[in-house]
């Protein structure tokens, strides 16, 4: 009895955009989201802002399908989409934005022409290379989630909000509003800055956080 053949992710994009079937997004979903958070987080260095950035990034795949244009990999689409959000985000914490941010740690932003070589050495790895890395950083991600669990009540709620449930800012505000007077959205930035910082504090003493 012959094996059956595995989809390659291009095919499985393909197939996606024509028949909008669940089940063949659930496969291009569990196969592209390991290699998407080496990526990002080889970029950012913190397990909460990578795996929001990859959930954000694998939503817009979804949604915006019929813009993936099937000459080339879903791939350099994909990570095209991750790098332009992991730009957003460091801007947003008002770092200084150069192409050496991305090469002194050793990661490129992917372009159309040399992304397939890069893209092509990427997945030269094992599945038993991605499920190891998978491993580790779920590990990561369920001990940042403990420690959100564990924090103060005035922190852990927007923490909740903007980490677990991946809310923007104004979404937490809306929320918040309901059971508190006078709270505006400085108010809800400085309470998960806070929250984060206390969090971050307890996972380096883990070392799951790189040094900044």
């Amino acid at each position: 009895m012959s094996k059956t053949k595995k989809k390659t992710y291009k095919e499985l994009a393909i197939e996606f955009k024509k028949t909008r079937k669940e089940s063949v997004y659930n496969e291009l979903y569990h196969k592209m989201r390991p290699g998407l958070k080496n990526y990002v987080f080889n970029i950012i260095k913190d397990p909460l802002i990578t795996d929001d950035i990859v959930s954000h990034t694998l939503t817009t795949v979804y949604l915006k399908i019929d813009q993936y244009n099937t000459d080339y990999q879903i791939t350099t689409w994909a990570y095209r989409i991750a790098y332009n959000e992991c730009i957003g985000w460091i801007r947003f914490r008002n770092k200084s934005v150069s192409m050496n941010v991305f090469t002194d740690a050793g990661v490129e932003p992917p372009m159309e022409s040399s992304f397939t070589m890069k893209e092509g050495m990427h997945l030269l790895k094992t599945e038993n290379d991605w499920l190891e890395e998978e491993s580790i950083f779920d590990q990561q991600v369920r001990m940042t989630h403990e420690a959100i669990n564990a924090l103060p009540p005035m922190y852990k709620r927007y923490m909740v909000e903007r980490f677990l449930n991946h809310r923007s800012y104004q979404d937490i505000l809306d929320i918040m509003k309901d059971s508190e007077k006078n709270i505006n959205l400085q108010t809800v930035k400085n309470r998960i800055f806070r929250g984060r910082k206390i969090v971050k504090k307890q996972l380096k003493g883990m070392k799951l956080f790189a040094d900044a």
